[in-house]
């Protein structure tokens, strides 16, 4: 039958067993007391880091790319993840005990005697109990925390893993590509340049400075002498059909002319004629009234003599100039045509000039279109091989500057808290483990008595009789009846 006790028996039973309870405290406490006394005083040395996010620790020396995109949460906390790793990966540990010294972080494993393998093992597995490195859960700062027994050797270890982890990342991160896009530039480098000798080769051996410009300007030219060329190939048709109309106007003009200078003679003879009459009607009218031998019939016929003659005269120059003189009108066209003539060569002169330079503006222009498809090419090679040695050119300078950042173990992860120098030992926790040590004592001991007073089968008070044996007590005796 299970009997339970009451709160006064569990007090009684206490006190009934307070030897147990004050043997199983005294040992607890002297265990506590014990771990305080010979238990090594560790140092706590701590630094902390903040990783920097959408802050270009390499300058973006190409303005062509995009704006970089801003990290989510999840690339963050893989990047913290990661450098908290880095920070515990063994061979940053094994550096870093290195260059602290064995004898310095741990004499005991230094002193066992065991292989350096072994010491090593050792000492990495020691390193990894004393280290801590936190990453923040609400922040991107990493503590980091590491325990020694040395307060001097706890700071310094920590200052060492620090550096160890930037040359480590350094290395790490690292461009492996930088001779590869050194080499890669250069060869651009070269390209570009055989692409503008060829280029350049080309518009020398067909005087091509700007084949776009220049066919415009032979386009604006050739439109110029056609349209002067039109002009004169006018004056030409013109002056030809002058020449035309004067040669025809002349084969039907007589050379020279019989009518009109001798009628214009005969007229003078006739007037000489009809004077020559009226004198002779006039002597003959005087001769009723004068004597022949008169001096004024002298005076007559010495006038009538004199017309006479110059009517014989002008009838004769009459005939001379009606047989030799030449026409006028003919010696007029004949003029005119001399001039047309004149004027139609000297019209054909620049005809033939500006049909030459028409046929060499044309000829010009045939060979810049020939070889128009050829320049396109090496024009679009060029520019291929400028993208390519610019783009090739800015990779290596972007992985240059990297590889300089490196050099200078310059990272995203800054020191926000350097490495502390404690003053008092971090562990054991004196205060802490005098309080858990009385708790401790208080439990066992109160256990201990809970747990032998469970085996103890014996029958103490007469609730326990009428409990147990369903009977009544009729009489209880004390120790001195």
């Amino acid at each position: 039958m299970v009997i339970q006790p009451s709160f006064r028996d569990t007090i009684l039973t206490f006190f009934r067993r307070k030897f147990t309870f004050w043997l199983i405290f005294g040992a607890a406490c002297l265990v506590g007391a014990a771990y305080l006394l010979l238990a090594t005083p560790l140092y706590l040395s701590a630094a902390s880091l903040v990783v920097r996010f959408d802050q270009n620790t390499v300058p973006d020396i190409d303005r062509s790319r995009a704006a970089n995109v801003t990290l989510g949460a999840n690339e963050r906390r893989e990047i913290l993840y990661s450098d908290a790793d880095i920070l515990k990966s063994p061979d940053l540990l094994k550096r870093t005990i290195a260059e602290v010294g064995l004898s310095r972080l741990y004499p005991t494993i230094a002193s066992s005697g065991h292989s350096e393998s072994r010491q090593q093992e050792d000492a990495l597995k020691a390193f990894n109990s004393d280290l801590l490195v936190d990453v923040g859960l609400q922040s991107d700062v990493i503590n980091i925390s590491f325990l020694n027994r040395d307060a001097k050797v706890a700071h310094g270890t920590v200052q060492a893993l620090l550096d160890q982890f930037y040359a480590l990342e350094a290395n790490v991160y690292a461009n492996p590509q930088l001779q590869f896009a050194e080499e890669e530039a250069k060869r651009a480098q070269q390209k570009l340049a055989a692409a503008q000798s060829a280029l350049t080769q080309f518009k020398a051996g067909h005087q091509i400075a700007d084949l776009s410009g220049q066919v415009g300007q032979l386009l604006q030219q050739r439109t110029d002498v056609e349209s002067r060329l039109q002009q004169a190939q006018g004056r030409v048709l013109e002056a030809e059909q002058r020449e035309v109309a004067l040669k025809a106007l002349l084969s039907a003009v007589p050379q020279t002319l019989t009518t009109s200078a001798a009628g214009e003679t005969y007229r003078g003879v006739d007037d000489v004629g009809t004077q020559i009459a009226a004198l002779r009607a006039k002597r003959n009218q005087m001769a009723a009234s004068y004597a022949p031998d008169s001096a004024v019939f002298r005076q007559l016929d010495a006038s009538i003599a004199s017309l006479e003659g110059s009517a014989r005269a002008s009838r004769g120059e009459a005939r001379s100039r009606s047989a030799s003189q030449p026409n006028m009108v003919y010696e007029n066209i004949k003029t005119d045509l001399l001039r047309a003539t004149a004027e139609a060569a000297s019209a054909r002169e620049p005809q033939q000039v500006l049909s030459k330079q028409l046929d060499q503006i044309n000829q010009r222009l045939a060979d810049l279109e020939s070889v128009r498809s050829q320049n396109d090419d090496l024009q679009r090679t060029v520019r291929i091989q400028d993208d390519a040695y610019r783009t090739m050119a800015i990779r290596y300078e972007e992985a240059r500057v990297e590889a300089n950042r490196n050099a200078q173990k310059i990272s995203a992860a800054a020191v926000i808290a350097a490495p502390s120098l404690p003053e008092e030992p971090a562990r054991p926790r004196r205060k802490l483990v005098a309080l858990g040590t009385l708790l401790a004592a208080l439990i066992l001991a109160a256990g201990g008595v809970l747990a032998v007073e469970a085996f103890d089968d014996r029958l103490r008070s007469p609730q326990e009789v009428a409990q147990i044996l369903r009977l009544p007590v009729l009489a209880t005796f004390g120790k001195d009846t």
